[in-house]
């Protein structure tokens, strides 16, 4: 219980205003954290108001960034690599703490309130959409 009121304690954060468009996909609420480690994580809103579309991957001017997943197994929090994300036709697909996330390994500097965080993400069928992902407090 108390992993998943951690995990809503850290979606009610604040986040970006801006938003990024691409056919029927909208990318909305990027944001990441504070990080002074080798690794941070991006999070994100993904409006869908078309056909399903696969999410391929995202790249980052970082050593490696991977789509992860993280999920309660027998009482434990653990992250799975996620090589592509299903876009559900005419929904929503949420990157968020506790879920879903963009992991950036391999930072030399840390992240601190302020910073944007340059990412581009590459559907199968929309193609790439270039979005940033703004450093936010947590809450």
């Amino acid at each position: 219980m108390k992993h998943l009121i951690a995990a809503f304690c850290m979606m009610c954060g604040s986040v970006s205003a801006e938003s990024y468009s691409l056919g029927d996909l909208t990318i909305t609420d990027s944001f990441s954290y504070p990080t002074n480690g080798r690794s941070g994580a991006g999070y994100f809103k993904l409006t869908n108001d078309g056909p399903a579309d696969v999410l391929m991957a995202v790249t980052a001017n970082f050593p490696r960034v991977m789509m992860h997943q993280s999920l309660m197994q027998e009482g434990v929090m653990t992250m799975k690599h996620r090589m592509m994300v299903e876009v559900p036709a005419q929904g929503e697909l949420e990157f968020a703490p506790g879920g879903y996330h963009v992991m950036f390994m391999g930072l030399s500097d840390g992240w601190t309130v302020g910073d944007e965080i340059e990412a581009s993400l590459q559907f199968k069928n929309a193609g790439m959409l270039d979005i940033k992902f703004s450093v936010t407090a947590r809450p």
